[in-house]
C-alpha cells in the first residue's frame, strides 16, 4: 500500500518461510498442552445441534447462509433447536463421523486450524506493510495471546477459530490480486464471496470484512478528477465490497428476523448506546494490552485519536487501515451486554498487533538513524566520505534486525510469564463432560431402534440440563431415539407409560432401572 516501486520489490523467500516456520514451532509450544483437554459442555449442544441437522441440512444451510434453520424434533424431543452458525458443521460431523466422542482429533484439528492462519496473515501482513520484520512482530503477537488461550484450550470456541480462518483468507485472497493493481475478474470474486460467507456461516464477526475492503480501496485510491473516474473506481475497484456488503445485508436482515433469530435471546440482543459502545472497547483494549481496569472510555477515545493522527500524519496506508480496523472490527460485539471478549477479540488483536508492529518497526529505524548519524559524525570527513553510506547501510540493516530480535525474545518471555501467571494451560476444560460421556459408555447400552427413553439426573450435572440429552444422542448415534430428560421434559402419563428405559445417571455412575429385558416398575 506505499507504491508501485515497493509493490514490486516484493518477492517471497527463504528467510519468510524459515519466519513462519518459527511462528508455527512458537505457537506450538503454547498449543500443544490442549491436547489433551476434553470438550467443554456446551460443546455437546453446539455438536448435538449438528449432528440432529444431519450432512444435507448442514450443506443447504451453508448455502442458504442468510436464513436460521429450524431442526424439527416432531415426538422425539421437544427442545427448539436452530442451526445458527453451520460452518460448525462442516468441522463437527466429519470428525464425528469418524472419531465419534474421542476429544483428541478435534483438538489435533482446532490447532491445526489455527498453525494454518499462521502463514496467512505473514503473507496478509507482508502484502499490506512489505515489511519481514513488521509481518514478524505482528504474527508473534497474533499467533497466541495468553488472554486469548481459550481460542486454543477450549473447543466450544471453534466459531472463532474457523471465522478468522476464513476472514483473514478471504482478505488475504483479496489483497494478493489488488496489490498487483489488478482488479478482481468475475471467478476471482466469486472466489473471495465463498470465503467470505463461509466466514459468516462460522460467526457474526466477519459482517465488517466488506467495510474494512471498502477503507482499503478507499486509502489506496489516488482520487478521482471527475464522476467518471468515481464511476470507473466503483465499477473496477469497490464493486467487490459494495456486493459483499450487500450479501451481509441480506444476512443481518435474514439472522435478526423471524423465529429463532439470534437477536430475540438475551444474550445476544443488542443495546445500543455510546456509554455501552466505549465500555466495550475499554474492556477489549484493556485485554488485549494486559491492562486490565485501568482503560476507562476515555483513554481508549484519547488513544484511537493518537493512532488515527500518528497513521495519517506519516500518510501510511497500512496504519491508517489498522486505525480504521480497530474501531470497527469490534462493532459487532461493541453493543451486547453482558460485555464479550477473550477468543472473541481474535480479528481485533490482528490490528492492534499490526499497530504494535509498525510502531516499534518505526521506533526502531529512528534509533538506528539517529545512532548511525552520531557514528559518522564521529568519523573523520574524509573517512565519513569513502565508507559513510556503505557503512550506514550495513548499520541500519543489522541495527534493525538486531532490535527486532531482542523485541520478540522480549516479547515471548512476557508472553510466557503472563501465561504462567494466568494458569494456562488449563487441564480440567471438558473434564466433568468426559467423565459423563464415559458413564454412558460403560453401560454397554444400546437401546432398540425407535425406543424412548427417560433420563433421571442423580445431581445436577450440569448448568444446562440439556447437555445430558445432547451427550446420550451423541453416545448412542440413533436419530430414532426418543429421549426425555427428568425435570426438563414435561411428559404426559401415556408417554410415562410407555418408556422403554429408564436410565439413572451421575458424573461417574449410571444404571439402568427400566429395559425391555427387565420388568416395568414405576
Amino acid at each position: 500500500m506505499k507504491g508501485t516501486e515497493t509493490r514490486r520489490m516484493y518477492r517471497p523467500t527463504l528467510l519468510d518461510a524459515i519466519s513462519v516456520a518459527v511462528l508455527i514451532a512458537y505457537f506450538l509450544h503454547f498449543a500443544l498442552p490442549a491436547l489433551p483437554g476434553g470438550f467443554r459442555e456446551d460443546e455437546m449442544m453446539n455438536m448435538g445441534i449438528c449432528w440432529r441437522a444431519g450432512a444435507l441440512k448442514s450443506l443447504l444451510s451453508n448455502i442458504v447462509f442468510w436464513k436460521v434453520f429450524y431442526i424439527p424434533g416432531g415426538a422425539i424431543y421437544d427442545l427448539p433447536l436452530y442451526l445458527y452458525r453451520p460452518g460448525s458443521a462442516l468441522y463437527y460431523l466429519p470428525l464425528y463421523h469418524f472419531f465419534e466422542l474421542d476429544p483428541f482429533p478435534y483438538r489435533v484439528v482446532q490447532i491445526g486450524i489455527l498453525a494454518a492462519s499462521i502463514p496467512l496473515t505473514y503473507y496478509l501482513s507482508r502484502r499490506l506493510a512489505f515489511s519481514r520484520s513488521i509481518a514478524f512482530l505482528a504474527v508473534l503477537v497474533l499467533c497466541y495471546h495468553p488472554r486469548l488461550s481459550s481460542l486454543v484450550f477450549v473447543g466450544a470456541f471453534i466459531y472463532d477459530v474457523l471465522c478468522g480462518f476464513f476472514y483473514f483468507a478471504a482478505l488475504a485472497y483479496y489483497i494478493h490480486i489488488r496489490e498487483k493493481e489488478a482488479s478482481l475478474r468475475p471467478p476471482q470474486l466469486l472466489g473471495f464471496l465463498v470465503l467470505y460467507v463461509c466466514a459468516l456461516n462460522c460467526k457474526e464477526m466477519a459482517v465488517t470484512l466488506p467495510v474494512i475492503i471498502l477503507i482499503y480501496e478507499l486509502l489506496k485510491s489516488p482520487g478521482w478528477p471527475d464522476w467518471k473516474a468515481v464511476l470507473r473506481w466503483i465499477r473496477s475497484y469497490a464493486a467487490p465490497s459494495l456486493i459483499a456488503g450487500l450479501l451481509t445485508v441480506f444476512y443481518i436482515f435474514g439472522k435478526t428476523h423471524g423465529s429463532g433469530s439470534l437477536a430475540s435471546l438475551d444474550p445476544y440482543r443488542p443495546e445500543y448506546s455510546w456509554h455501552n459502545f466505549t465500555a466495550s472497547n475499554a474492556k477489549f483494549v484493556g485485554e488485549l494490552l494486559f491492562a486490565g481496569d485501568t482503560i476507562t472510555p476515555i483513554t481508549v477515545l484519547v488513544l484511537w485519536a493518537f493512532i488515527f493522527i500518528y497513521a495519517f500524519t506519516r500518510r501510511d496506508n497500512t496504519l491508517q487501515l489498522m486505525a480504521f480496523w480497530i474501531v470497527i472490527v469490534p462493532l459487532p460485539l461493541a453493543f451486547i451486554v453482558p460485555l464479550r471478549g477473550d477468543a472473541s477479540l481474535y480479528l481485533l488483536l490482528f490490528g492492534w498487533a499490526m499497530i504494535f508492529a509498525k510502531v516499534t518497526f518505526d521506533l526502531i529505524t529512528l534509533i538506528s538513524e539517529f545512532l548511525v548519524f552520531l557514528g559518522n559524525r564521529a568519523l573523520p570527513p574524509a573517512t565519513g566520505a569513502i565508507i559513510g553510506d556503505a557503512s550506514r547501510k550495513v548499520s541500519l540493516r543489522v541495527f534493525r534486525i538486531v532490535a527486532t530480535l531482542l523485541v520478540a525474545f522480549a516479547l515471548a518471555a512476557f508472553t510466557q510469564k503472563e501465561n504462567q501467571r494466568l494458569r494456562v494451560p488449563s487441564f480440567n476444560v471438558g473434564a466433568k463432560t468426559s467423565h459423563v460421556i464415559h458413564t454412558f459408555r460403560s453401560l454397554g447400552l444400546r437401546p432398540l431402534h425407535g425406543s424412548s427413553i427417560l433420563l433421571l439426573l442423580k445431581e445436577n450435572l450440569f448448568q444446562n440440563k440439556w447437555n445430558v440429552f445432547f451427550i446420550a444422542s451423541l453416545v448412542w448415534n440413533d436419530h430414532s431415539l426418543h429421549i426425555w430428560v427428568e425435570n426438563v421434559n414435561e411428559l404426559t402419563p401415556q408417554q410415562q407409560a410407555n418408556i422403554d428405559y429408564v436410565v439413572s445417571v451421575s458424573e461417574f455412575d449410571a444404571d439402568v432401572i427400566r429395559s425391555p429385558k427387565l420388568p416395568k416398575s414405576d
